[in-house]
């Protein structure tokens, strides 16, 4: 056995009690970032009154419906720079002289943009789009009243060109 001589070491010194210490202490610096982080950031995708959204989804594929009576198509074509976008449309009747464009953001809703897309010629519009990082977005265009849509999504690292509709909706041609 080996003595000590002179007097002992208080406890601080000695490495072993901080590094017992320092797993509690850093599971309580976790769990308190952790509950910062769950208070500060909402959870878009979830939805109290999931009855009334799906009513509202018969509705919106409606608007789906119409666009496809009305003849309407369209093509996005983003900038390589990605802060312009211009649509291709074609359809039926004649379009209003602005349209409104959506980026939806799959699971921020705060990053979601909405456009307003003004007409360059004839089936021509375009617009800018802010900056984002996103690397994909849903893409929503319709008119101001909200009567008709077109959908696609953008996966901005895969192509610049997305083209708007729901083929599932479209008839084949007779």
């Amino acid at each position: 056995m080996q003595k000590t001589t002179g007097k002992p070491t208080p406890w601080y010194k000695d490495r072993w009690p901080w590094l017992l210490m320092a797993g509690p202490a850093l599971a309580v610096i976790a769990g308190i970032v952790t509950l910062q982080l769950a208070i500060s950031s909402a959870d878009d995708m979830v939805n109290d009154d999931y009855y009334k959204r799906g009513k509202d989804i018969n509705l919106e594929l409606s608007r789906d419906k119409a666009a496809v009576s009305l003849g309407i198509k369209a093509q996005a074509m983003f900038s390589d720079d990605q802060q312009g976008v211009r649509i291709i449309t074609s359809s039926k009747q004649p379009l209003p002289a602005t349209l409104e464009l959506q980026l939806l953001h799959p699971t921020r809703q705060q990053d979601d943009q909405t456009i307003t897309l003004q007409r360059q010629g004839d089936n021509l519009y375009q617009g800018r789009i802010a900056a984002h990082n996103a690397a994909h977005w849903y893409v929503r265009l319709q008119d101001k009243a909200g009567t008709w849509r077109l959908q696609g999504e953008w996966r901005p690292s895969d192509s610049q060109l997305v083209t708007l509709g729901n083929p599932k909706l479209e008839q084949p041609a007779p």
